[in-house]
Parts: C-alpha cells; sequence; structure tokens
C-alpha cells in the first residue's frame, strides 16, 4: 500500500508514478494561481457578463506591464464560459470573445 506525501495534492501525487516524460510535461504547463487581484477583476468581469442587455453596455480596460497576467485572466474568464451550441437553431452562441 502506497501513501500519499502529505504536502502533495492528490493529483501531484498521482504524477510521482508517471514516466519522466509525462511529469516534465504536467511541470511545464499553464496553471491557475489564485490570487486577490486577479479573482476581483474575475468577480467583475462576471458582473458584466450578468448585464441586462442596454443600448451602452458597461465596459472594463485591464492594463499592466508585460507579463503581470492580463492574458491569463482572459484565457480563465474564456474557459470558464464555452461556447454553447444551440441544437434547436443549429448555431454555436459565444458569451465570451477574447481578441
Amino acid at each position: 500500500m502506497t501513501t500519499e506525501p502529505p504536502h502533495l495534492t492528490a493529483s501531484a501525487a498521482e504524477l510521482l508514478s508517471e514516466p519522466n516524460a509525462n511529469r516534465i510535461r504536467a511541470i511545464r504547463a499553464e496553471r491557475w494561481v489564485h490570487y486577490s487581484r486577479a479573482n476581483h477583476v474575475l468577480q467583475i468581469l462576471n458582473q458584466l457578463l450578468d448585464h441586462p442587455r442596454t443600448t451602452r453596455m458597461p465596459s472594463f480596460a485591464i492594463y499592466g506591464d508585460s507579463g503581470m497576467g492580463k492574458t491569463m485572466i482572459m484565457e480563465k474568464f474564456r474557459r470558464e464560459h464555452p461556447p454553447l451550441f444551440d441544437s434547436g437553431a443549429g448555431v454555436e452562441r459565444t458569451r465570451v470573445l477574447a481578441l
């Protein structure tokens, strides 16, 4: 019987038995790291998404130096709101368009 090291999550402990190539790939993969400012921005974006349609919709600009996480925030928000296929209309509905 093997036991997980107490300092690792279950998914991290599972990687211990994987071949080196898989472990290296997992280490190099992007992952979301929660931090308060990014979570606040995601809250604002969710509020904007839930805003009722009006003639002049509110907007929100995110700015900062290169490498500060702007693209990661946008990608996380886009992943949380994937396009949905409307089988009745036969079209894909996109609530979040990332440019």
